[in-house]
C-alpha cells in the first residue's frame, strides 16, 4: 500500500505540518505501542507514516521525513461521478475547510478499505442536500478534483466549533437560541428524510452571529439505510448501523443537558473570580 520514495519525501518543517498525529496506546497497560502521522502535500498527495514504541512528543522533524510514504491516490481518493458538483480550478480554496479522509485510518487495513467509499457517500449526501439548504447546515461548495480522483470536500469555514465555545468565546452563550438553531437544523434535516445519526459538540460550529452549524454528515444517511459508521462514545446510547430519528433526538437531549453544564460552569468559574 505504501510508495516508499526516499528520494521524493514531502518538505516537512514543522509537526506543525503535519495533517494528523496521534498515539495509539496499549488498552490494558496504557503504554505507547506507536505513533502515527500523516501529511497532504500541495498537489494532494497523501503521505502516512508510523515510528513503534515512540511518544510523538519525542519524535524530530527527521522521524517524520524518514517514516513518511506516499500513499497511492486509489487508496484512498474515490473516482469522479458526473453527480457530483466540483470546484472550479481557479477558486481558492484557502477559503474553504476541505474535509479529507481520515488518514488516521491507514493504521487499520478494514478501515482503510472504507476510506473512499465514505469520503464519497459523504459527497453524495451533501450533493443531495444542496438545494435545500438551511441555515444551520454547513454549506457545501463542491468537491476537489486531482487526477480523476475526489482528494476533499469543500466546506463552509468556521472559526469555533461547539465544544470550544465556552473556552474560545469571552461572550456568555445563549443555550436556548443555540439548541433552537441545532433542533431546526436536524428538524430540516428529518423533513428531507435523513437522520444526522452522529450529533455532538464536535461536529457543531458557531458562526460569526454565534448561531450553530452541523457539520459532519459522513454517518447521514436516509432512515432505514445502513450505516458504515454512526454515532461518538459517549453521545449515544447504543451501538447501532442503521440511519434513524431517535439516533438524532437521543443526541438533543445530551446536547442540551452538556450546554447547560458547561453554562453553569462558567458562571461559577465568573464568580470566583470578581
Amino acid at each position: 500500500m505504501l510508495q516508499d520514495s526516499p528520494s521524493n519525501r514531502p518538505h516537512i518543517t514543522s509537526k506543525r505540518d503535519l495533517t494528523d498525529l496521534c498515539e495509539v496506546e496499549d488498552l490494558e497497560t496504557g503504554s505507547v505501542l506507536r505513533t502515527t502521522f500523516s501529511f497532504v502535500d500541495a498537489y494532494n498527495s497523501a503521505w502516512f507514516g508510523q515510528v513503534s514504541g515512540v511518544r510523538k512528543y519525542d519524535l524530530t522533524v527527521e522521524d517524520l521525513r524518514r517514516n513518511l510514504r506516499r500513499i497511492p491516490d486509489k487508496v484512498i481518493y474515490p473516482e469522479y461521478t458526473a453527480s457530483l458538483t466540483l470546484v472550479a480550478d481557479d477558486d481558492d480554496v484557502k477559503r474553504y475547510y476541505i474535509k479529507r479522509p481520515k488518514l488516521i485510518y491507514l493504521d487499520n487495513l478494514e478501515e482503510t478499505q472504507l476510506l473512499p467509499k465514505m469520503l464519497v457517500e459523504e459527497a453524495q449526501v451533501l450533493e443531495l442536500l444542496k438545494p435545500y439548504r438551511h441555515r444551520n447546515i454547513v454549506r457545501y461548495h463542491g468537491c476537489i478534483l486531482t487526477r480523476g480522483r475526489i482528494a476533499g470536500i469543500a466546506l463552509q469555514k468556521y472559526d469555533i466549533i461547539l465544544q470550544y465555545r465556552f473556552d474560545d468565546d469571552p461572550r456568555a452563550l445563549d443555550v436556548t437560541a443555540c439548541m433552537n438553531g441545532i433542533r431546526a437544523g436536524i428538524k430540516h434535516l428529518h423533513s428531507l428524510g435523513f437522520a444526522h445519526n452522529d450529533l455532538n459538540p464536535m461536529n457543531i460550529a458557531m458562526d460569526k452571529d454565534d448561531q450553530p452549524i452541523i457539520l459532519d454528515f459522513g454517518s447521514c444517511r436516509k432512515f432505514g439505510e445502513a450505516l458504515l459508521s454512526g454515532g461518538t462514545p459517549g453521545w449515544i446510547d447504543e451501538d447501532y448501523s442503521t440511519s434513524a430519528r431517535h439516533h438524532d433526538e437521543s443526541a438533543l437531549h445530551k446536547l442540551n443537558r452538556w450546554l447547560e453544564e458547561q453554562q453553569s460552569g462558567r458562571i461559577r468559574e465568573t464568580e470566583r473570580t470578581r
